[in-house]
């Protein structure tokens, strides 16, 4: 292992403090800009030398720049399968060149606010994040960010077309803005697939953070845009906040009407959800999916008094779907250590977070 999983290597991302606009349903809001550079082959086209050469030394460049300071560089062919599962949950790593990790590497800005992928499917990926609803200050460093490497390198670029990227669908601005929604009003009410058809009709991507279709655990999705081409940059960032604000208030509806509905059934299971994260010694990664969306919804509405927002983000960004081969680790830990509790907004948790099965993979990568 090459370490990136031990001793806070990894920190958690800023956004997780949940400080940022309409952040109780927004939770995040991620700029990526695709880049190439003229006159070499995409990276999925090069041959292997020439890829791993090459992504050195644009690592080297981007490292460089001014906001990259103290920045992690991580060589993806290093990484053990936990690390780089670990880097797809937080959203840090795209799927990239299917399962060929050489010649790709991954740079991390501090607080992960700035993170690039160099030698994936394009030569270089920026991406800039922000709690919360907030587009615009995102594409705002996204930007300055670009303008400080193109000093630096020449950009594949054609005056008729814009940025080149290797897939035709990022071709102009190479620009994609994403962001993670929790929507549990309308999954509950039984809306969401009228929300999300209509959001693909405006040509914007749609899946859930963990499953899909009508597995989509824990009510999480992540909406894209699809457009890059005929669009500035901030045309799309400001077409992307309205259509998202739009979901955010058929959300808060939806919630409302639940809770008219059945104020009684949705304070048990917001209660009931709570009682088993922080008691379950065993719990599926399906079913705490599902229990950390049934806090964070009752937290939000004040039917709960907590635990924080920061909190279950924290806590979502540490689960994954397998936790088979540390649990021994944890119950031993637990039978020398004792069961230590803590308080967090007038709530009894579990000393690293909510349950056992999240506390085991927050290990990993806290």
């Amino acid at each position: 292992m090459s370490g990136l999983l031990q001793d806070g290597a990894l920190p958690l991302p800023a956004w997780a403090a949940a400080d940022g606009p309409q952040a109780e349903i927004v939770l995040a809001t991620r700029v990526r800009l695709a880049r190439n550079i003229a006159g070499e082959p995409f990276p999925g086209s090069a041959a292997p030398r020439e890829r791993e050469q090459l992504a050195g030394d644009l690592a080297a460049v981007v490292a460089g720049l001014p906001g990259l300071e103290g920045a992690r560089r991580h060589e993806l062919g290093h990484l053990s399968a936990d690390e780089l599962l670990c880097l797809h949950e937080l959203q840090l790593l795209g799927p990239g060149r299917g399962d060929d990790p050489a010649g790709r590497i991954l740079l991390l800005g501090p607080g992960l606010r700035r993170t690039a992928q160099v030698g994936d499917e394009d030569h270089l990926r920026l991406q800039t994040w922000r709690s919360g609803l907030d587009p615009e200050a995102a594409l705002a460093d996204a930007l300055a960010w670009d303008a400080d490497l193109e000093r630096e390198i020449e950009p594949a670029f054609a005056e008729d077309l814009g940025y080149l990227t290797a897939s035709p669908a990022n071709v102009g601005t190479g620009l994609r803005i994403s962001a993670l929604l929790h929507l549990p009003g309308l999954v509950l009410g039984d809306e969401i697939e009228k929300v999300l058809n209509a959001l693909r009709q405006l040509q914007f991507s749609v899946r859930g953070l963990a499953g899909d279709g009508a597995t989509v655990r824990g009510s999480l999705f992540l909406v894209a845009n699809m457009v890059c081409l005929g669009l500035s940059e901030q045309e799309v960032a400001e077409d992307f906040r309205a259509n998202v604000l739009k979901i955010a208030t058929y959300e808060r509806l939806a919630r409302e009407q639940l809770f008219e509905r059945d104020p009684l059934g949705l304070e048990d299971m917001a209660w009931r959800s709570l009682a088993t994260l922080q008691s379950a010694r065993l719990i599926s990664g399906q079913e705490t999916w599902d229990r950390l969306s049934n806090v964070r919804l009752g937290a939000d509405q004040g039917v709960l008094p907590g635990p924080a927002p920061a909190v279950l983000n924290r806590a979502t960004l540490g689960l994954r779907q397998r936790a088979a081969g540390i649990g021994d680790q944890w119950r031993q830990r637990e039978h020398d250590q004792g069961s230590n509790h803590r308080v967090d907004n007038g709530v009894t948790v579990s000393h690293s977070e909510l349950s056992f099965h999240i506390r085991c993979r927050f290990e990993l990568c806290r």
